[in-house]
């Protein structure tokens, strides 16, 4: 099937039952697969409509981003069950060999994935995600906000900080919208814009806390574990230059040791380059994909 006929007839909302629950994929454009995983609400939201004219955006849910029944087992989150949850979207979408591509901790997802089933992954697409635990992670991002943040972006934050409901009203709220609130409120540690708005990217969002917890324990003592027989696809990394939570230079004692790998810092991006640098983002992995293309994709 080629990938035109195979996207248009898969335009649109899809659901499978996996893991004791039920996940949504979207799928949307023409051309090269990507499967994008995490959301298929947020992520679509992340991706230009100009990639869409490229590639395939094959979008999918993960349990901690979803309304988890009463009854789901929240210890069942690891990245085996999270391998089994793409393996399944990959298929109920009809993908064969596929570019999968995760954000944040989700690109460790999505190289978990990759590791389970190199027969399945033709590339492999980190965004802003860390190489090490979280503990790791929040110390790189406190040196590196020490060291680089500007006086306007440290006023930003604590004035943003500041002008949050008080602590009463903040635990009144569900914990998904504080958790949410608290997000929008750090925007200087996640955008070049320190006074970006990203409320609109959370609209409709329905998740579970427990779940959220589960999947940031998977990060407490993670080590990346990458090597060249059970990862078997070129990978690129993107990270943003105003990144003050997951900064680049956590990077930099990893790379030398990395075969296969191309990096790329975004001069005007934070925490998410596919929406603040699209362009350059779109003709990055267009080009990537294409020069790195010796495997047959879907």
């Amino acid at each position: 099937m080629s990938e035109r006929k195979m996207a248009e007839r898969e335009i649109g909302s899809h659901f499978v039952s996996v893991a004791g629950t039920e996940l949504a994929y979207t799928v949307e454009g023409v051309g090269t697969p990507l499967l994008i995983v995490g959301s298929s609400i947020y992520y679509p939201r992340t991706f230009s409509q100009g990639l869409r004219r490229s590639c395939s955006l094959v979008c999918a849910d993960l349990p901690h981003f979803v309304r988890l029944d009463s009854k789901f087992i929240h210890t069942s989150i690891n990245f085996d069950t999270y391998a089994m949850c793409i393996e399944a979207i990959r298929l109920a979408a009809g993908l064969e060999r596929v570019a999968v591509v995760g954000h944040s901790h989700h690109g460790n997802v999505a190289l978990e994935y990759a590791k389970r089933f190199p027969q399945n992954v033709s590339h492999v697409v980190l965004i802003c995600s860390p190489p090490v635990n979280i503990a790791q992670t929040v110390h790189a991002a406190e040196q590196y906000w020490a060291l680089h943040a500007s006086e306007e972006r440290r006023e930003a934050l604590e004035m943003r900080r500041s002008s949050l409901v008080d602590k009463d009203q903040l635990e009144s709220l569900s914990p998904a919208d504080a958790y949410v609130r608290q997000y929008v409120a750090d925007a200087p540690l996640y955008w070049n814009d320190p006074n970006y708005d990203a409320s609109w990217l959370w609209d409709g969002m329905a998740f579970d806390m427990e779940a959220i917890r589960a999947f940031r324990d998977l990060y407490q003592e993670y080590e990346l574990n990458w090597d060249a027989e059970s990862l078997i696809a070129p990978v690129l990394i993107v990270m943003g230059e105003h990144d003050y939570a997951v900064p680049h230079t956590l990077w930099n004692r990893v790379l030398p040791s990395l075969e296969n790998v191309a990096f790329r810092v975004f001069s005007k991006s934070g925490h998410t380059p596919q929406l603040e640098q699209p362009e350059e983002f779109d003709h990055l992995i267009l080009d990537w994909i294409t020069a790195n293309n010796r495997l047959p994709l879907a």
